[in-house]
C-alpha cells in the first residue's frame, strides 16, 4: 500500500527495528534462563512498538480522532519516556555502587544463592562461585557462607550445590557454612550473619561484625541496601555478568529497585 504524503517512513522503520529486536531478545534469552520478568520485559516492551510501526498509519488516525485517542496516544507515550527514565536512573545507580571498597576487610563472605539446575549451578550463579573462590585464595582466614534454600522446581537446596561446587574446587568444607533456608535476599543475610556471629562467638547485639557478599554486578546495589536497612555492615563483590542476559537482568533489577523503593525496602 502506497504511504500517505507525510507519513514519518524512517519513524516506522525504527520502531519496527527497535520492537522486532527486543522481542528476539527475549525469546533469545529465554534459551539461557528460567521464565522471569527480566526475559519478558523485553518482549513486553517491543511488541507495541513493533505492531505500531507496522499499523502506524490506522493507529495514529485513532489517536487523532477522538479525545481518547488523544489520550491513549499522550499514556503510552509517557509510559515509555517513564521507563526510560527509571532504567537509567536504576541503570546509573548499578554501575555507580558495583565496585567494593578499596582496603576493606570482611570477618566472612556471603555467597548470595541463586537458581541451581539439578546439582549443577546455573551460569549466574557459577559467576558468584567463580569471584567467591578467587576471594577466599585471597583471603585464607575468612568464614564462607553460602545462602540459598531449595526453590519447589529444585532438587537441592541451593546451599548445598554451592558448597559442593566450592569443595570440589579445593576449597575445605571447614571454611564453609550452609545456610539452606534463605528465600529473599532479606534472608540471605538475616540468616547468614546469623550463623557468622554464632560461629565467631559474637551475641545477637554485636554490630561489629563485618561482612561482605559476592553476587552479580547488577544485584550488588539492592543487596547493599538491603542489609543497611537490616543494620548489617555489608558490602558487594561484584560477579562478572552473562553477557546474553545483561539487558533482561538490568530491566528486571529496574522492576525491583522501583518496587522496593516504593515498598520501603531500600
Amino acid at each position: 500500500m502506497k504511504e500517505k504524503k507525510g507519513t514519518p517512513v524512517l519513524l516506522r522503520v525504527i520502531l519496527v527495528i527497535v520492537g522486532a529486536a527486543l522481542i528476539i531478545e527475549g525469546l533469545y534469552a529465554a534459551s539461557f534462563s528460567n521464565l522471569n520478568l527480566g526475559i519478558v520485559m523485553p518482549i513486553i516492551i517491543g511488541l507495541p512498538l513493533l505492531i505500531l510501526g507496522i499499523f502506524y498509519t490506522p493507529i495514529t488516525r485513532f489517536f487523532e480522532s477522538s479525545t481518547f485517542g488523544r489520550i491513549i496516544k499522550w499514556c503510552f507515550i509517557a509510559a515509555y519516556a517513564l521507563f526510560g527514565i527509571l532504567f537509567a536512573t536504576t541503570t546509573f545507580l548499578i554501575l555507580k555502587n558495583a565496585e567494593p571498597p578499596k582496603d576493606e576487610k570482611a570477618d566472612a563472605l556471603i555467597v548470595l544463592g541463586a537458581a541451581v539446575h539439578g546439582n549443577t549451578p546455573t551460569i549466574q550463579l557459577a559467576n558468584r562461585l567463580e569471584r567467591a573462590l578467587e576471594y577466599c585464595h585471597e583471603n585464607p582466614n575468612v568464614i564462607i557462607v553460602v545462602s540459598g534454600g531449595q526453590g519447589h522446581d529444585e532438587e537441592y537446596a541451593e546451599s548445598e550445590v554451592m558448597k559442593n561446587w566450592l569443595v570440589s574446587r579445593g576449597v575445605p568444607a571447614s571454611r564453609i557454612i550452609e545456610e539452606p533456608k534463605a528465600t529473599s535476599t532479606e534472608e540471605n543475610f538475616i540468616f547468614s550473619v546469623a550463623l557468622i556471629k554464632k560461629a565467631l562467638g559474637r551475641n545477637g547485639t554485636d554490630t561489629d561484625t563485618v561482612v561482605a557478599f559476592v553476587t552479580n554486578r547488577f544485584h550488588v546495589f539492592r543487596s547493599e541496601r538491603i542489609a543497611n536497612k537490616l543494620g548489617i555492615s555489608a558490602f558487594g563483590i561484584p560477579a562478572k555478568e552473562f553477557k546474553p542476559l545483561i539487558l533482561n537482568d538490568y530491566m528486571r533489577e529496574c522492576a525491583a529497585i522501583v518496587q522496593y523503593f516504593f515498598s520501603g525496602r531500600l
